[in-house]
């Protein structure tokens, strides 16, 4: 079986640590207008026994450049601003100022 988990990311934030089951998808992302977020939706095995990972993710607004090895994610519009913010993984962490924990909605 698997669900989809809704993650919520602050702009103010550059990194955010998530933990999720092995083999998560992406399956949506988009601005959050009221709360000024975005908000990440994935795509998680519900199986017995996947390992839990921790992720590292990057919000990055468009026309900053970002290295190679990231990762790409999934993009969030804010179409009344023309604004857009990508959201990558870090691969190496060393490339992370120190990430905070992620609050995560049900």
């Amino acid at each position: 079986m698997k669900t989809i988990r809704q993650i919520s990311l602050d702009l103010n934030r550059k990194h955010h640590r998530i933990v999720l089951a092995e083999g998560f998808k992406c399956v949506r992302s988009e601005f959050d207008l009221a709360r000024r977020q975005i908000e990440l939706w994935v795509e998680v095995p519900l199986r017995a026994g996947v390992p839990e990972v921790e992720y590292l993710v990057r919000i990055v607004e468009s026309g900053q450049p970002v290295p190679m090895h990231f990762r790409y994610i999934s993009t969030a519009f804010l179409p009344f601003e023309s604004r857009a913010w990508h959201l990558y993984e870090v691969t190496e962490p060393g490339d992370a100022e120190q990430p905070v924990q992620l609050t995560t909605a049900a």
